[in-house]
């Protein structure tokens, strides 16, 4: 390491990086630990320890805890949203399921056509806080349904999604490290990559997250925040109860760590637990969205964050977007002024227990964890069928699942288990189909590789 003006830990970083473009270090390849790669080459250990976090940083190395540091596999199997041809039975996204919604929207189009002053309006440019009496219209409908949001607070997003983006891009900067359980949404996952932040996993159970787990994590990483999805957890179903929700919030007051909660699927159970942001509003970002519960066409989400936050994500908005379509929010506000919002939620719970009742009966003896009004479900495999087998076998009859690989956080195995989504397929009659297909893949049935050495 010669290279004078470049820091060493810059320098070593470099060299870790020309070594695994080489192949000298293949994937998977345990590096030293800290003090004999310090010993080795001459430099502090602190050095190296800013040197394996630069090379984590650019993707090129993961920190397994109490393991050591690894040369980073290949990406896994991507995400990203595929439209299927038609042969294709798919089980893999949780979009909702397929309703009449054409009504209630051409009523509320009508409704806006008829007033050509306020389209002119809704045509100008608004402020990036959007428009008061939507945001109002949006924060009563929240509280009839038991989530309690201050309107001057409620900022409009371009989707649940946005709003994540929205947050991380306020409260995080390059390196900083952020929590979520081991098993968690790969849009996360995504967006820590983009803004160059280390996920740090935290364990869970059959409940969700484990408030001592929290702890831990937090006394081991400092985190700037946690990010948790409390309701019908993503991929695992899993939903906190009260207690450990309490706990939770608690657990991040106590080492000052913002929550992030992620709850795009809360609106959806009939008996909703309240959500986080309800019982600690100076501790959470609370961030949701319509297209679970109503349409995804819409694109309408919504954030809401300690007031000491709230300009630097309407400056965030603004960077983005200018703002928010004021279109979409007056409809969004016609929809629930007019109940078509209720009737349509309604419509998907309906839909959707009865798609879960289908597909309990489809497949019944195996692990299968689902909410009844929720899009997705986890089905734990069963202890013969190893999770590769199980995707050729799915592909092979041309069903579509999604891997446990695709949620395991960097650094954590993968369980042997599939996400499949109820809501996907188009009609009742698609979705048996189409888990007949994945009962023929678990019973072991059809043609395998030849075993070759």
């Amino acid at each position: 390491m010669n290279n004078e003006g470049v820091p060493l830990y810059r320098q070593l970083a470099d060299i870790l990086a020309q070594r695994i473009g080489r192949g000298e270090l293949a994937p998977g390849d345990r590096l030293p630990t800290h003090r004999a790669l310090a010993d080795a080459v001459g430099v502090t250990i602190g050095t190296v320890t800013r040197a394996y976090a630069e090379a984590e940083r650019r993707g090129l190395v993961e920190a397994r805890v109490g393991a050591g540091t690894f040369v980073r596999r290949a990406q896994g199997p991507g995400w990203s949203f595929e439209q299927h041809d038609k042969q294709t039975r798919t089980l893999g996204y949780n979009i909702p399921p397929a309703i009449d919604r054409a009504g209630v929207l051409q009523r509320a189009l009508r409704q806006l056509a008829d007033h050509g002053a306020t389209l002119n309006q809704l045509m100008l440019y608004q402020s990036p806080q959007g428009i008061a009496e939507h945001r109002q219209c949006l924060a009563q409908w929240l509280g009839r349904l038991g989530v309690s949001l201050d309107p001057e607070r409620l900022l409009f997003t371009s989707g649940a999604q946005h709003g994540v983006q929205l947050a991380l891009q306020t409260l995080c900067r390059p390196g900083d490290n952020v929590l979520c359980e081991r098993l968690t949404y790969p849009g996360l996952l995504s967006l820590a990559r983009q803004q160059h932040l280390h996920v740090r996993p935290v364990e869970m159970d059959s409940e969700g997250l484990l408030p001592e787990a929290v702890d831990a994590a937090c006394r081991q990483h400092r985190p700037r925040l946690l990010y948790v999805t409390p309701t019908i957890q993503n991929p695992t179903t899993a939903t906190l109860g009260d207690a450990r929700r309490d706990a939770i919030i608690g657990v991040c007051r106590e080492h000052n760590v913002v929550v992030l909660e992620d709850d795009v699927h809360g609106l959806l159970p009939r008996q909703r637990p309240a959500p986080l942001v309800n019982r600690d509003p100076g501790a959470v970002i609370h961030v949701g969205g319509l297209g679970k519960a109503l349409a995804p066409g819409l694109r309408l989400g919504y954030l809401q964050a300690p007031a000491e936050y709230r300009d630097a994500l309407v400056a965030g908005i603004q960077n983005h977007s200018w703002m928010i379509s004021p279109l979409l929010t007056a409809l969004a506000t016609l929809l629930i002024e007019q109940g078509a919002a209720d009737r349509l939620l309604q419509a998907v719970q309906s839909e959707m227990e009865v798609r879960w009742e289908c597909a309990a009966a489809c497949l019944s003896g195996y692990r299968l964890r689902f909410h009844p009004q929720g899009f997705h479900g986890w089905l734990e495999l069963p202890d013969e069928l190893p999770l590769s087998e199980c995707l050729m076998q799915a592909r092979a009859r041309g069903l579509d699942v999604k891997s446990a690989e695709l949620f395991a956080t960097p650094g954590c195995p993968a369980p042997p288990a599939i996400r499949l989504a109820a809501s996907a397929p188009a009609s009742i009659d698609e979705l048996a189909q189409a888990l007949g297909l994945l009962r023929e893949v678990l019973a072991g049935g059809g043609p395998r590789d030849a075993f070759t050495l």
